[in-house]
């Protein structure tokens, strides 16, 4: 007889194994596959600099998957994501250099 396993939240992540969710596997295969596709614009004679790209690319992936060390329950692409989209630029209030009592 199978053996379910129910997860105690229904937000749990799907884990391969380890440390390893689907969400990694996701972003790193995105991230790759985009910088694959757009080192094929580089010109023949550009080989280095295309390699030099890919790597970068490659490192790029691993950043933006990688948990912050302020923010365990989020990804770095999660919180860049929510820095570009969730600002409130009237919540915060610009001081002048006169706006403060001089004493």
């Amino acid at each position: 007889m199978k053996e379910f396993v129910i997860v105690p939240d229904i937000k749990a992540e799907i884990k391969f194994f380890w440390k390893i969710f689907l969400k990694d596997v996701a972003v790193l295969g995105l991230v790759i596959f985009a910088t694959m596709l757009l080192s094929q614009l580089f010109p023949e004679e550009q080989s280095k600099q295309q390699h030099i790209f890919m790597a970068l690319g490659f490192v790029l992936a691993i950043y933006l998957d990688l948990r912050p060390r302020t923010n365990p329950g989020k990804r770095n692409y999660e919180v860049i994501w929510m820095l570009l989209l969730n600002r409130q630029p009237k919540l915060f209030k610009s001081y002048g250099y006169y706006e403060f009592d001089r004493k």
